[in-house]
């Protein structure tokens, strides 16, 4: 399959990758700064800014699917997520791509209650802005006629895989490893289970 993951230079980007090109897809890694990667055979770089919807359309034409890993730039950032959503969101479906995994977090949307309480004041003060854009996020992708799984990662460490992911949207969530995430969102790519759902994990 071919696949494009915006979002690619981050810590979470960078797991995507590996992990899409181990399962045997031609991955394509977007970003402003994906001449900082290391050139991995199957890997294809297009380098350019999310904001930018004529690049963004260019570079999702002739892909099969889409996987949003997109980071906010700080604590006041209110629009990153949803902006640059709504600019790969366009671009797929005019190039007709059906399949959109989308990475945002536990807490979003229904899953308040999954969250535990430190999460919860996390998400009322310091990652208010983040925890807004994620709710402009998720409703884009619930608008848009795509294949689309929404994936509410926990609290995110830079552990090694552990295989053992809980996918649920009853139960708490606590943390999952960055390693952990990517391989479910690869996963997502090939498994229908999460068609037009949004799903928490955890480890």
């Amino acid at each position: 399959m071919r696949v494009i993951v915006f979002g690619a230079t981050g810590k979470t980007g960078r797991h995507i990758l590996s992990r899409a090109l181990e399962q045997g897809h031609e991955v394509t890694a977007f970003g402003r700064s994906v001449d900082r990667l290391d050139a991995e055979s199957g890997l294809r770089l297009s380098r350019g800014d999310v904001f930018d919807s004529d690049v963004v359309e260019k570079a999702v034409a002739g892909h099969d699917a889409v996987i949003v890993s997109l980071g906010s730039t700080g604590l006041r950032d209110r629009t990153t997520l949803a902006g640059g959503t709504a600019n790969i969101i366009d671009a797929a479906c005019s190039g007709n791509i059906r399949r959109l995994v989308v990475v945002s977090a536990a807490g979003v949307g229904g899953s308040w209650a999954q969250i535990p309480w430190s999460s919860r004041l996390m998400f009322k003060t310091m990652l208010r802005n983040v925890f807004a854009d994620h709710q402009s996020q998720e409703a884009l992708v619930e608008r848009s006629s795509a294949n689309w799984t929404i994936v509410r990662s926990a609290v995110l460490t830079d552990k090694p895989a552990t295989g053992a992911v809980i996918a649920a949207n009853t139960g708490a969530t606590k943390r999952i490893s960055r390693a952990d995430l990517a391989g479910f969102l690869v996963e997502q790519l090939t498994d229908d289970s999460y068609i037009r759902q949004a799903i928490s994990i955890t480890s």
